[in-house]
């Protein structure tokens, strides 16, 4: 082979043409990526796609590929590489070219959602009950007495289910906000003067609290210094939140009604603010989960300190905290409900198993398994927790929307909700969704769905109270739009075969093969290589997020540069696949009438600059033959592989973004490669290009979502 240094004009239309092949190679596998995707066709199946056992395996996988190449070529067993991986050639293609002819074919689009109504309701919306119903009130003062009435809604339907009238109470200030605390069978209505809970079942006011009395002066005082914030009912307490963030516990008494005594106090963790409160949950007599703006975490509602609170004591024992997180960014979302990963249906479950979900504002999602029968109440649910799932998230919800048991995630950004159906959590549906900093959106089905097998998709955009130029508060709403979602507008899902794209794959790789084996021209070779390349890289990328890919990337550059600068095994790797015109290369001829069949010259005979006599040989596997470079089909896989992982794990802008920057670092990379070797000096391809492709992807993730580009709930 001669020497490569010299005449770069020559070698410009080669270094062009090997570009130009490196990236259709990888828009080959961005254009059969949904096929995989909708497929869920990943490696190691969806939990295995943030493991590092299986990078390591795939290395291994590697090494034993060598050797066992190397070691039937030493033994002159060439027939058995040959046809060996031909067949394995033949199974690659079917794996691009079957997607490809599905792609190209398949009209999979899906009916745009509309929505065909818009409704303004003239009430706060409070939380929501369950899938697909939620609270409101409606604050009146006609008698003058406020009264705020609540009622629990169903959505698409305008009667409400039950509706209970409770006094906002003398002493409250007027403008004060109604803070809610749901619980399993009642819900908790605070407004820092009276604490009510009244019946989810009904509405029937179970009790009343004052968190206001009047002194012998006259003057209002509340009854723990810092007023009461939030408060929630248990079966023999009311714990109440004060300004200051400390919990109280006050005893409750049966045979005394609307009467209670205070107990103990516990500090809050420093990062809960009550005043920065988001959502706050009752989940049993024991448990109770609050979502600050950066804090949330679940509290254990003990019944007593471990010592006395004197009066004035500011060193109050702090709660004991069994789950909690931390976001700057700030929580926007939360839901409570039955488990989109659980393994039974919930009309058959028997283990109360329940999961809570919370939303970030910078577009991650958290989740844990809450199972209050077992001896681990709470356990980290890795399945449902996303880092850098969009840009934003505005609102979480489980649901069931085909009323099959099994609930689903749907997961609101900040310009559409998405369905992740079932335990695979497959994106079955994309709809757009109205602007608006605080939503609700869920599906509902109305007894006119039900007669007509329709379901509707409901989002409320909340709008608050305001106080006006007058100083008079101006009632809070929200406003409903609302639209029927059917089976045509489902993403499709699965593995999709039909039955002419199906022939048509096949016989389009059948006629590669026996190109390949008749006329093994260097024009065939890289058909077949682009085809192989672009499904190796789909298959890949999408099984394995980018944090691993780049492991992945590094572990082979270092493999790649041993063995071709320590070992030279590569190069008698490199030489066996020229000699036998296998596509496991690229070729960019520099004249039209070159050909690989006549090549047959061995990349040990590298002519060199005239060299002293402590100067070693130098060789490359990366090369310009006679009359064409050859660039190995690894060399593209690699840095493909992060460009598709990027697209399949970083959504929305930010992933096409930082796709973009990890093909652009890789070509860059390329280009600093071809300059060596066009001045004859040896190169490992996969250092350079995995190093500029791995620089890209992080001055992508740099601009777009910081450090979320390396968290993927790495396990081994």
């Amino acid at each position: 082979m001669s020497d490569v240094g010299g005449d770069f004009r020559r070698q410009l239309p080669s270094m062009i043409g090997m570009a130009g092949m490196f990236v259709a190679t990888i828009l080959l596998a961005i254009f059969i990526r949904p096929w995989y995707d909708k497929a869920g066709l990943q490696a190691f199946g969806e939990a295995g796609a943030s493991q590092l056992r299986y990078i390591g395996l795939e290395l291994i996988m590697i090494f034993i590929f060598t050797a066992a190449i190397l070691m039937l070529a030493k033994y002159k067993k060439e027939w058995v590489i040959k046809y060996g991986i031909m067949g394995i050639l033949f199974i690659a293609l079917l794996y691009a070219n079957v997607p490809l002819a599905h792609q190209i074919m398949v009209d999979d689009s899906v009916t745009p959602f509309e929505y065909d109504s818009v409704d303004e309701t003239n009430a706060t919306y409070l939380t929501e009950i369950g899938m697909d119903r939620y609270l409101d009130s409606i604050r009146s003062d006609e008698s003058g007495e406020i009264i705020n009435t609540i009622r629990l809604m169903q959505w698409g339907v305008n009667e409400p289910i039950w509706q209970s009238e409770i006094p906002h109470g003398d002493l409250a200030d007027p403008f004060s906000e109604l803070v809610v605390v749901p619980g399993p069978d009642s819900i908790t209505i605070n407004n820092a003067g009276l604490i009510h809970t009244l019946s989810l079942l009904d509405g029937t006011l179970e009790s009343t609290y004052e968190c206001l009395y009047t002194n012998e002066e006259g003057y209002v005082q509340p009854i723990i210094p810092d007023g009461c914030q939030l408060a929630t009912e248990t079966e023999d307490a009311v714990y109440i939140v004060d300004g200051r963030d400390r919990l109280h516990r006050f005893n409750t008494f049966e045979e005394s009604p609307n009467v209670m005594m205070k107990q103990a106090t516990w500090r809050l963790p420093d990062n809960l603010k009550v005043f920065e409160l988001i959502e706050a949950e009752l989940l049993s007599d024991n448990h109770l989960l609050m979502v600050s703006n950066n804090y949330s975490g679940v509290v254990l509602l003990n019944e007593t300190t471990s010592g006395i609170d004197p009066i004035g004591q500011e060193d109050f024992e702090p709660v004991q905290m069994l789950i909690d997180a931390e976001s700057d960014a700030g929580f926007s979302s939360l839901d409570v409900g039955y488990s989109n990963v659980a393994d039974v249906a919930m009309q058959n479950s028997t283990d109360e198993e329940q999961l809570i979900v919370l939303g970030t504002k910078d577009g991650d999602v958290l989740s844990w398994a809450y199972s209050p029968s077992e001896s681990e109440v709470f356990a980290k649910e890795s399945r449902v927790s996303i880092n850098a799932f969009a840009n934003e998230i505005r609102d979480v919800r489980l649901t069931d929307i085909d009323a099959s048991g099994y609930t689903e995630l749907l997961i609101t950004t900040g310009k559409d909700a998405r369905l992740l159906y079932g335990s695979s959590m497959v994106q079955r549906l994309v709809l757009d969704v109205p602007e608006g900093l605080d939503v609700a959106v869920t599906f509902g089905e109305t007894p006119a769905d039900v007669e007509d097998e329709t379901i509707h998709l409901y989002a409320a955009v909340l709008n608050p109270s305001t106080i006006d130029e007058n100083a008079q508060r101006v009632n809070a709403s929200y406003t409903t739009s609302s639209g029927v979602v059917d089976s045509s507008m489902f993403l499709v899902g699965g593995i999709v075969i039909e039955e002419i794209p199906l022939i048509l794959g096949v016989l389009f790789s059948l006629l590669l093969m026996i190109l390949l084996y008749v006329h093994s021209e260097w024009y065939v070779v890289n058909t077949v290589g682009i085809l192989v390349g672009g499904g190796v890289i789909v298959m890949l990328g999408v099984s394995f997020v980018p944090t691993l890919i780049m492991v992945f990337m590094i572990a082979a550059a270092i493999y790649d540069a041993w063995a071709v600068y320590k070992s030279k095994h590569m190069l008698d790797l490199a030489e066996t696949m020229v000699n036998l015109n296998l596509p496991i290369l690229l070729v960019a001829p520099q004249d039209s009438d070159y050909s690989l069949r006549s090549e047959r010259t061995s990349l040990h005979e590298v002519e060199e600059p005239p060299k002293t006599d402590s100067e070693m040989p130098r060789e490359r596997v990366v090369a310009k033959s006679n009359d064409a470079m050859l660039m190995g089909l690894g060399d593209v896989i690699f840095p493909g592989m992060l460009v598709l992982s990027t697209l399949q794990f970083v959504e929305g802008d930010a992933g096409v973004l930082m796709a973009i920057t990890t093909l652009v670092g890789s070509l860059i990379g390329y280009s600093v490669l071809m300059y060596f070797v066009g001045k004859g000096q040896a190169q490992a391809g996969l250092p350079l290009l995995n190093g500029g492709a791995i620089l890209g992807y992080i001055i992508g993730g740099l601009l777009t979502i910081g450090i979320a580009m390396f968290q993927f709930n790495i396990s081994f």
